[in-house]
């Protein structure tokens, strides 16, 4: 171990004055510390304006003068998603997924919303966020530091005088790899440890202990990734004969991983698991809400004519009520095959995480920081609830004060007591053990991912020879 020690130390010194950990390293430094101060500030304006919509929003319901229930349903009320606390690291799909729900009467909504519709072109090329920086420029760092860790030594005849000596490739490699950590930890714990402020300081008192707890398994993650960097680029140093090699090598496979690998298995998993067109999704669903709804009124009023001689306007408040608790299994449905199949697609880019580790890595990243599907279909979920309560309130007021017969149509006007009946949209997101359920997957490719790694750099290493 002091061997190993005394390498490390030795590779340490090596990078401290030639320059690369200064200039490199702290340039990546430079944009992590500007990433965390954008998104810092992007999470408490974003989170400002959601609670003051939020709370605009409720209001303007609860100040509805006297009007028919079913008014009031199709003004319903918006659903706003709360800003997580670790966006300000890893937007991940908040940019492109929307934020806002509006609860109507009689149909499931959309996410409506999303920052990507205002941005431009250059979206395209990511955004400037902690995550991105340590999933496209971690790797380009890593290899910068240690693409030479070997095969400089081979060039200059150090490496064979050192096997000279008696010692053990593996020993060789233990020493370099700990350097190489230790010239990442250098740069990466003090922002990480200004991250954990930030996301401190950015969370309310009953978040906090969460929030940090999952700052803490995101940093794991991002620890495990960049070891699988520094194992592979160790081993292709070991491999290669020369300096140059071992560069061109180590930038071809980080353009690969970090451009094309992604969108290439992004294809291939909406080609392996097809999700339908939104023209073609609505289409299904509104076939099938018609036969439904068709069926239900043929057994409670003997006729699917609406509102016809069979089904006076005195039965409005049932026939809602029915006709909208049929159409809840069909919703459940069609969005739950809808989601199903993109987490299958998300589940094929995991897996690929075994040969592109970015792709779990991203997965866990935004796991972790809350802004992956899992937790925007949580969202999604109780605002379809919350939709589903205020309709069943509404119709349930109705059918209770029916409008007369004859032309006196939305006769009855409620009370501002019924909206109160109606609570404020409260969402509480999943706990960071519910996030890091969700993501075992991820984690654990990246986990087998780095014993790969380790194992690769293990064989190219002990394959030197003191010639």
């Amino acid at each position: 171990m002091q061997l190993v020690n005394w390498i490390a130390r030795r590779e340490f010194l090596e990078r401290l004055r030639d320059g690369r950990l200064h200039w490199a390293g702290g340039l990546v430094a430079v944009l992590l510390l500007t990433a965390l101060a954008v998104g810092w500030a992007h999470q408490r304006d974003a989170q400002a304006e959601q609670r003051a919509a939020q709370a605009m929003d409720y209001r303007d319901w609860l100040r509805q003068d006297r009007r028919h229930p079913h008014d009031a349903a199709h003004q319903g009320m918006h659903a706003f998603k709360p800003e997580a606390v670790l966006s300000m690291i890893d937007p991940g799909i908040n940019l492109f997924i929307g934020s806002t729900v509006w609860l109507q009467a009689h149909r499931q909504s959309e996410v409506k919303f999303n920052a990507a519709q205002d941005a431009t072109g250059l979206q395209r090329f990511g955004n400037l966020s902690v995550g991105w920086i340590l999933q496209v420029l971690g790797p380009l760092l890593v290899i910068v530091l240690g693409f030479n860790a070997f095969a400089a030594e081979r060039e200059q005849g150090i490496l064979r005088q050192t096997l000279s000596l008696g010692v053990s490739p593996l020993r060789l490699l233990g020493g370099k790899a700990l350097a190489l950590t230790a010239s990442l930890a250098v740069l990466l714990v003090p922002a990480g440890l200004v991250a954990a402020i930030a996301v401190g300081a950015g969370a309310d008192d009953g978040e906090r202990l969460d929030a940090l707890l999952r700052l803490g398994a995101w940093t794991v993650g991002y620890a495990v990734y960049l070891g699988i960097f520094v194992f592979l680029v160790l081993g292709v140093s070991a491999a290669c004969s020369t300096s140059r090699m071992a560069i061109t090598l180590l930038l071809a496979i980080w353009i690969a991983q970090a451009v094309m690998a992604p969108r290439v298995l992004s294809e291939l998993s909406r080609a392996w698991f097809p999700s339908p067109t939104r023209l073609e999704f609505n289409r299904q669903l509104g076939a099938e809400l018609k036969t439904v709804s068709d069926e239900v009124w043929q057994k409670n009023f003997g006729s699917t004519e609406r509102w016809g001689r069979d089904v006076p306007l005195s039965k409005w408040g049932i026939a809602l009520r029915l006709d909208d608790q049929a159409s809840y299994p069909v919703y459940d449905r069609h969005y739950g095959r809808l989601w199903d199949t993109w987490e299958r697609q998300q589940a094929v880019q995991e897996w690929s995480g075994l040969l592109v580790p970015v792709l779990a890595v991203r997965s866990f990243s935004m796991g972790m920081a809350g802004t992956d599907f899992a937790h925007h279909r949580s969202f999604t979920t109780a605002a379809e609830l919350h939709r589903r309560h205020i309709q069943d309130l509404m119709s349930e007021d109705l059918v209770e004060h029916a409008d007369p017969l004859g032309d006196q149509h939305f006769a009855y006007q409620a009370t501002p007591e019924l909206w109160a009946t109606v609570p404020p949209f409260d969402y509480q997101p999943p706990r960071a053990a519910w996030a890091l359920m969700h993501q075992m997957r991820s984690f654990a490719v990246l986990c087998a991912g780095l014993l790969l790694a380790a194992a690769f750099a293990a064989f190219t290493a002990s394959r030197q020879r003191a010639l």
